[in-house]
């Protein structure tokens, strides 16, 4: 999935409020919270009610998942309760692993906090946040970093300012200059602290950077167009198409995860088109859409090979492989396996002939080479809907409801009168493979940056 763009940063200062909150319930004590508070300021609700989808004067709660490298959790933001607005967590799980301690916490556990987090009386746990300095964390900070068109999702991390050297795996300086300058703003007394960030577009890669390192630095920039790979190439094109900049977080990775973009140099910038045209001649675009690879030619040889590595779990087709052939091959051993799951009938209309059915990704072909012959992240669609969910028109929730985005159909009153029967309704699911929730998610992220 790589770095995406950074929407919105909470800070909370670790002091006795969060020890207690996230250390767990402790009966007869004041260790009783499944929730930490955020702030009722004007600032802060105008900000997350813009940030989350809440009708603050109703129900007021929207469900959440948390999220860190290793796992997930269920939670909750909720905005009206009879104290201040909180993010809250199921009370029979405990708060999110990110945020809690453990003995021995390093950059491959959840945990980041040092301390025993097994004690049943309020003085022992009280103890635990006094012995955080001894044991050289330093002072900690929790972090819940929000994503560019990820609603309901809170990816979550500990900091620690100024911890010892056996700590510097998690060192706050690890984090971007501007999330320290926040972390700065808290205390005790004034535990929150929060951005809203105005980053967008593609992160580089290193292979990106290095490719435009050689375009800047060569007075022959055709020559080094013509020497790159397949993959950098494209990888470039999808690059210099949506610069990125602003702050950038890779979920997969834990205190490292964060990318900064340098901004490209003048020349560069100024010539992007004649970038694009160069690279787009070397670099062909081969068919993304599932329904058109469907029809490409294939080679036997190549499909069986792709059976055999869906077999195995791998599910990668790299990009400096990949010819127009080799998407048809790719797409005929993929469909077979959708398909399959699917029992031959599409998802959602239930149509059965096999000629008006196309097995769909849900993550496109074209966003990420290691999930291409998943069949996990892919839907037997009939054509019709097929089409409606490659055009953003037909979503798909987590809960696997189908939801149709109205106002991306238009005024089209005869395709309105053929998507509304599945509005609201649920996909039909696999025998196998359902879909995953992260695709979906990233299904519908890719559909909200495309407005």
């Amino acid at each position: 999935m790589g770095a995406q763009a950074v929407e919105w940063v909470l800070v909370i200062f670790y002091g006795p409020s969060a020890h207690r909150a996230t250390y767990g319930r402790l009966a007869g004590t004041t260790y009783t919270k499944d929730y930490l508070q955020l702030s009722k300021r004007t600032e802060f609700l105008d900000a997350v009610t813009r940030l989350f989808p809440v009708d603050v004067s109703g129900a007021g709660s929207v469900p959440l998942t948390y999220q860190w490298p290793t796992g997930t959790t269920p939670g909750a933001f909720v905005f009206n309760s009879a104290d201040r607005p909180h993010l809250k967590w199921e009370t029979i799980l405990g708060a999110p692993k990110a945020w809690r301690m453990s003995l021995a916490p390093s950059e491959t556990t959840a945990e980041t906090i040092p301390g025993d987090p097994s004690h049943l009386d309020f003085e022992a746990a009280e103890n635990e946040l006094a012995l955080l300095a001894d044991r050289g964390a330093g002072q900690p900070y929790l972090l819940a970093i929000k994503l560019r068109d990820e609603p309901r999702t809170l990816h979550l991390r500990a900091y620690l300012k100024n911890p010892n050297e056996s700590y510097g795996w998690a060192d706050l300086r690890l984090a971007p200059q501007e999330i320290q300058d926040l972390a700065a703003t808290t205390s005790q007394k004034s535990a929150l602290a929060w951005s809203l960030l105005h980053s967008a577009g593609i992160a580089p890669s290193a292979q990106v950077n290095d490719a435009i390192s050689r375009l800047a630095e060569s007075e022959d920039r055709a020559s080094v167009i013509d020497a790159l790979e397949i993959d950098a190439g494209r990888a470039l094109i999808s690059y210099l198409r949506a610069p990125g900049h602003g702050l950038f977080f890779d979920p997969a990775r834990n205190h490292d995860a964060w990318v900064q973009p340098a901004p490209l140099a003048k020349d560069i910038a100024a010539s992007i088109d004649d970038f694009l045209q160069a690279l787009e001649a070397r670099f062909p675009a081969i068919s993304q859409r599932d329904a058109a690879a469907e029809a490409l030619e294939s080679d036997p040889v190549e499909v069986e090979a792709f059976r055999e590595k869906i077999g195995q779990k791998n599910y990668e087709v790299a990009d400096s492989t990949a010819t127009v052939k080799t998407r048809g091959s790719a797409q005929k051993a993929f469909a077979e396996a959708v398909k399959t799951n699917y029992g031959y009938q599409c998802a959602i209309t239930g149509i059965e002939t096999k000629d008006f059915l196309v097995a769909s990704h849900i993550v496109p072909w074209s966003e990420d080479q290691s999930v291409r012959l998943d069949p996990s992240n892919g839907i037997c669609l009939s054509l019709l809907v097929d089409r409606a969910f490659e055009k953003g028109q037909l979503l798909i929730e987590d809960d696997l409801t189908i939801r149709i985005d109205w106002s991306r159909v238009g005024n089209d009153h005869a395709l309105r009168s053929q998507l509304e029967p599945y509005d609201g309704q649920k996909l039909r699911a696999p025998e196998d493979e359902a879909p995953q929730l992260q695709y979906l998610q990233r299904r519908r992220a890719l559909v909200a940056l495309a407005d």
